[in-house]
């Protein structure tokens, strides 16, 4: 078979992608090209070719890298989940390989390399972790953890130095380079996103001089947002914006900045079809305690996470009791209220205490209660991936290392549909 008759049949076999797949994956044959390009010469020369075929070998070419990618991932350690093990716990890599993506973007601004390191979607958060290296700062800014770094250890850095969190000046450096954080919200295909509720940020130093790592996660779920295939990612970091320009980005009528043509960073992340292998479940039993009536909302088993929403609605008798018992309101030593008196007042020691246990009462995460945020009407519970779900599973109370069962609220049992 010539070259013509093999783009031929090539032509009739492959779909022809959207103008947004064709570039996220050209951006990714990028990545790709300059990371090889150093171990296979002849590779990136095949690669570098890819621009004079049609976008139907484009992305057959993609696909196979993609291929190729994942195969080399599959043993990776994930250094994000070290940084967020209080939300996905341990020995989450076996299950999260084939959500993750790692060295997905690099670029220097204003002497401070940036890099994408990791970024990973299970159906309902986006994760990511970069890093900002400050090419003129000559010492670490700390390390988080003991370092064990082999045979590749730094100068002055020992298998047992250990430095707590960042110094309080650290932002401030990055910011002396005009290069940082520039707005509450990012962007997906072009679309404005705010933070979502119950998203979060951990940041750390490491063994590399200059360098601030910042891991996140993003409840897309919560601003009922889902991805799928290639997505484009845009970042609020790089080159500080003045408030002027902040100003003029702004959209009143959408509540949104609009996208800028600088001060961000923009990467393509393959979500593939990860919403298929979301199990969710809604069940319709519901404990009805002597202070309060819980149900569960949603329970939703991701390939990394397990997502628990309940509704709560607290037994008016109980918060009448409350009430004669401890005033309407809480109020500061001059008189000024502080708060008025709610169902979190009456339940929250209860919702503290909740753990997930199988039918015997047993922890599943023994001292991981998963608690991540309530108020008067809903609370939700965030756990670890669950390789084999028990029959039957519970919120419960739990004290040195007993569950109530008498105030569990059910999540899944066998009569559940």
């Amino acid at each position: 078979m010539n070259r013509q008759e093999f783009k031929q049949q090539l032509t009739c076999i492959t779909p022809e992608p959207s103008a947004h797949f064709h570039k996220c994956m050209a951006i990714t044959l990028e990545r790709i090209v300059s990371e090889e390009a150093h171990r296979k010469e002849s590779t990136k020369k095949a690669l570098r070719t890819a621009g004079r075929y049609s976008s139907r070998a484009l992305a057959c070419a993609a696909g196979l890298a993609v291929l190729l990618c994942d195969a080399a991932l599959a043993a990776v350690h994930w250094h994000m989940f070290d940084a967020l093990s209080f939300m996905t716990g341990q020995g989450t890599t076996e299950y999260a390989d084939p959500l993750m993506q790692a060295s997905l973007f690099q670029e220097t601004i204003h002497n401070v390399e940036i890099t994408i390191r990791e970024a990973g979607y299970d159906g309902r958060t986006l994760l990511m972790q970069y890093s900002y290296r400050m090419l003129d700062v000559d010492e670490p800014l700390g390390i988080t953890a003991k370092a064990t770094w082999g045979d590749h250890l730094p100068d002055g850095v020992t298998e047992e130095t250990i430095v707590e969190g960042l110094p309080d000046d650290a932002f401030e450096l990055l910011h002396a380079h005009q290069v940082g954080w520039n707005f509450d919200q990012l962007w997906i295909n072009g679309r404005g996103i705010d933070i979502p509720d119950n998203s979060g940020g951990v940041y750390q130093g490491s063994h590399i001089p200059g360098e601030i790592i910042v891991t996140e996660y993003w409840r897309l779920d919560n601003e009922e947002v889902e991805i799928s295939g290639p997505t484009e990612i845009t970042l609020p970091i790089g080159s500080l914006l003045t408030p002027e320009e902040r100003k003029a980005l702004f959209d009143r009528e959408k509540g949104m900045y609009n996208l800028p043509e600088h001060g961000v960073l923009t990467f393509c992340y393959d979500a593939k079809d990860i919403l298929s292998q979301v199990r969710t479940m809604t069940p319709d039993t519901a404990a009805v305690l002597p202070f309060v009536t819980a149900q569960v909302r949603e329970v939703a088993f991701s390939p990394l996470m397990t997502y628990i929403t309940l509704d709560l609605q607290v037994n008016p008798d109980a918060m009448d009791a409350f009430i004669q018992e401890n005033g309407e309101s809480y109020r500061d030593e001059q008189g000024n209220l502080l708060w008025t008196c709610s169902g979190m007042d009456v339940f929250g020691g209860w919702i503290s205490k909740l753990e997930l246990v199988d039918g015997q009462g047993l922890p599943l995460f023994p001292g991981h209660s998963g608690q991540n945020g309530y108020s008067s009407s809903w609370a939700e519970f965030l756990y670890p991936y669950i390789e084999y779900i028990p029959d039957e599973l519970y919120l419960a109370p739990v004290m040195d290392g007993h569950a109530d069962m008498t105030q569990a609220v059910p999540i899944h049992t066998v009569d559940l549909p």
